[in-house]
């Protein structure tokens, strides 16, 4: 199952999944917007750099869990 993740919207908070995302396009230092497949675009009022920190935190395999096999 995938994770989602919280991000601070301009109006609010979204929950996206952080495997859906195609790129993070920083607007401002404190703004950025998030790309996601199909074409979704969410404009967020945090850093790219702290969007970014999080998706790939969640990318990483958690200790513990399940891990395949290389093939």
């Amino acid at each position: 199952m995938s994770t989602l993740m919280a991000v601070k919207a301009l109006s609010g908070f979204n929950y996206v999944r952080a495997d859906m995302v195609v790129a993070v396009a920083a607007a401002e230092s404190t703004k950025c917007t998030i790309y996601l497949m199909g074409g979704v675009a969410i404009h967020c009022s945090e850093s790219a750099k702290d969007v970014i920190a999080r998706i790939e935190g969640l990318s990483e395999p958690q200790a513990g869990q399940a891990q395949e096999e290389p093939k």
